[in-house]
C-alpha cells in the first residue's frame, strides 16, 4: 500500500512538473528565483515547486513602429515614420529578459536616438534621396549595442518623410527649378551639338566645292591652254585670241544673268567687232 501511495506522489510530482513549450518560444526556468535554464521547444520538465517558468520568450520578428521628429541640417524638423524589425538572439534569450526592464520601449528608444543622431548632419533632399541608406548605417551602427542585450535588429524600414505643407511646396519648387536646370542644360547642349555638325557639315561642303571648283579651273586652263596653241598654229596672233577670250567671258556673264534674273549688269567693255577684232576664216 505504502508503495502505491508513494508511486502515486511520484506521478503526480512529475505531472506537475510537465511542461509544453511552443515552437518559436523558449521559456525562462528559475529555482528560487535564480536563473536556471532555458527551456527549448517540445515536452520539459521542472521541479514543481522549486523551479517556475519566469517568462516566455517569443523568437518571432517583432515590428516596433514609431514617428520621430528630427531636425536636418538645414534646419527642417521632418517627422519619419520609423518600423523596426527586431527579435531575441535563441543563445542570449536570459541577458534579453534580465537586462532590460522594459525591453520593446528601450530598443526603440535606442533606435530613435541613433536616428536623430544620424540625420542631424543630413539635408532634407538627402533624407529623401538616402532613406536606405540611412537605415542600412543604422542597423550597422546598432548590431553590436543590441547584440549585447541579446536583440537583433533584423531590419530598419524608414518610409518618406512627412514635412508641413509649406516645407513641402517650397521643396517641390526646388526640385522643379533644378529639374528645370538640368532640362535647359541638355537643351543647351543638344543645340550645341547640333551647331557643332552643321558647322562641320558646312566646312567638309565648302572644301568639296573649294576641290571642285580647283579642278575645273584645272581642266579649264588646260583646255585654253589647248585651244590658244590651235589658234596660234591657225596663224591668230595673242591680242585677237585675247580678245576672243574676254568676248566669250561677256557673252557667258550675259547669259547667266538673264537666266538668274534679278540681276543688274553693266557692260563696260566694246563689242569684239568695235574692238577691231578679226578672225581668218580659213
Amino acid at each position: 500500500m505504502a508503495i502505491l501511495i508513494l508511486f502515486g506522489l511520484v506521478a503526480l510530482i512529475v505531472i506537475a512538473g510537465l511542461r509544453v513549450i511552443d515552437q518559436q518560444t523558449l521559456a525562462i526556468v528559475e529555482t528560487f528565483g535564480k536563473f536556471s535554464r532555458v527551456l527549448t521547444p517540445g515536452l520539459n520538465w521542472i521541479i514543481p515547486g522549486v523551479q517556475r517558468i519566469a517568462c516566455l520568450m517569443d523568437l518571432r520578428v517583432q515590428e516596433l513602429s514609431a514617428q520621430v521628429e528630427v531636425k536636418t541640417r538645414d534646419n527642417m524638423f521632418v517627422t519619419l515614420p520609423v518600423a523596426i524589425m527586431v527579435r531575441v538572439i535563441p543563445e542570449r534569450a536570459a541577458d534579453a529578459y534580465y537586462q532590460l526592464a522594459s525591453p520593446q520601449e528601450q530598443v526603440k528608444t535606442w533606435v530613435l536616438n541613433t536616428l536623430r543622431s544620424s540625420t542631424a548632419a543630413m539635408t532634407l533632399m538627402n533624407m529623401y534621396e538616402d532613406r536606405d541608406e540611412l537605415a542600412q548605417q543604422m542597423q550597422a551602427s546598432l548590431a553590436e549595442r543590441m547584440g549585447t542585450y541579446g536583440y537583433e535588429i533584423v531590419s530598419v524600414l524608414i518610409d518618406q518623410p512627412t514635412v508641413s505643407e509649406e516645407v513641402q511646396h517650397a521643396f517641390n519648387s526646388v526640385i522643379a527649378s533644378e529639374r528645370k536646370r538640368e532640362a535647359a542644360v541638355q537643351e543647351a547642349e543638344a543645340k550645341r551639338i547640333l551647331i557643332v555638325g552643321e558647322a562641320r557639315a558646312e566646312a567638309e561642303s565648302q572644301q568639296l566645292r573649294a576641290e571642285g571648283l580647283a579642278r575645273a579651273r584645272t581642266v579649264l586652263a588646260a583646255s585654253l591652254t589647248e585651244a590658244i596653241a590651235q589658234a596660234k598654229g591657225s596663224g591668230i596672233s595673242e591680242n585677237d585670241i585675247m580678245y576672243l577670250l574676254l568676248e566669250t567671258n561677256r557673252l557667258d556673264t550675259v547669259k547667266y544673268a538673264s537666266e538668274k534674273g534679278k540681276l543688274v549688269l553693266m557692260d563696260l567693255r566694246a563689242p569684239a567687232s568695235q574692238a577691231g577684232l578679226q578672225i581668218p576664216l580659213d
